[in-house]
């Protein structure tokens, strides 16, 4: 046995090395990736007419996105913004180019109290709306909803302009 470990020995070392390993982690106590959720930059009110090579649908919202954001309306609704922005924000990561997504993230943060935040997501939202009048209807009526609301009469009634502006 000179220089050669028992088998007992062996065996001991290999229970150790199991011991010290890192037990499998179940997917859902694991810690969620930290992903940084997207601002807005600077956003300013897009041009009269939207650039007809630009897609009619808005962007596209996923099945998980819109579901996200139904849960996350029914919170809003509900008073628990906060609740509501984390589901949102979820919804930005799964559909970044989605309108309703900024339009959603507006709202939330017009209930928070944030006006500047809520209109340049809305800003964000008119603009991925494309060409879609439905869309870009309700950005406007939301924008002129926050301006109000801030006591912006100048900037309301010019939200409003633009949304009539759409059906012709």
């Amino acid at each position: 046995m000179n220089g050669m470990i028992s088998r007992s020995t062996l065996a001991a070392i290999m229970v150790v090395m199991v011991g010290c390993a890192a037990p499998p982690q179940d997917p859902e106590e694991s810690p969620e990736e930290v992903v940084e959720v997207t601002e807005p930059e600077e956003v300013t009110e897009p041009e009269e007419e939207p650039d007809p090579r630009r897609r009619d649908a808005g962007g596209e919202l996923s099945p998980a996105a819109s579901s996200l954001l139904a849960t996350a309306e029914g919170l809003l609704e509900g008073g628990e913004p906060d609740a509501a922005l984390n589901l949102v924000e979820r919804a930005q990561r799964i559909s970044p180019d989605a309108a309703e997504v900024y339009f959603m993230l507006g709202e939330v943060h017009q209930v928070r109290e944030q006006a500047g935040r809520a209109e340049q997501f809305v800003l964000k939202g008119i603009t991925q709306a494309g060409n879609n009048t439905e869309l870009q209807e309700r950005g406007w009526s939301l924008l002129v909803a926050i301006r109000e609301e801030e006591g912006d009469k100048a900037g309301a009634r010019k939200a409003e302009e633009r949304a009539a502006g759409l059906g012709n």
